[in-house]
């Protein structure tokens, strides 16, 4: 069985599940043509970020952004943060490299840079969203991580449905 490494701390168990979420994301998009991505597979649907798995992994990616800007906004942190608008996600890879690149940017902006800040914040700092829920920053990573599953389990089913 091949060793494992722990990150630190709370901070560190959820960015280690992020990880997982990610890479099982990124695991089913790996395995599709340039036309299942692109194809629309829920035309009916009111969300345009669920039309085809192309518009549901730049909602991912752009999402994943979003959620690491609310916990730094809520520490007074600041980070260069890519236009997310201007992320190109046209094929298969361009969408598992934009969505490893957020897991990253989330990995060295949450944990490496501000993880004791965080740790001694988890629960205390408390802040609203866009979809007016009231979120501490563990709940919102912990929503992160489950976003990510949620839509990796929506691509399987449209892929069973063919």
């Amino acid at each position: 069985m091949e060793s494992l490494s722990y990150r630190i701390g709370g901070l560190g168990a959820i960015m280690d599940e992020y990880q997982k979420a990610v890479n099982e994301y990124t695991g089913v998009i790996r395995s599709l043509t340039p036309a299942q991505f692109t194809t629309i597979v829920d035309p009916n649907t009111s969300d345009e970020h669920c039309r085809s798995i192309q518009t549901i992994s730049k909602h991912v990616v752009r999402s994943g952004y979003g959620y690491a800007n609310y916990v730094l906004s809520a520490l007074n942190k600041t980070s260069a943060f890519p236009d997310t608008d201007k992320i190109a996600i046209d094929t298969p890879t361009q969408a598992v490299h934009e969505t490893e690149s957020m897991l990253q940017f989330n990995i060295r902006e949450l944990y490496d840079l501000n993880r004791e800040q965080i740790e001694l914040n988890l629960f205390s700092i408390r802040f609203m969203t866009r979809w007016d829920e009231e979120y501490d920053i563990e709940q919102l990573l912990e929503h992160a991580i489950v976003h990510i599953l949620r839509h990796r389990r929506q691509i399987e089913k449209f892929l069973s449905n063919k």
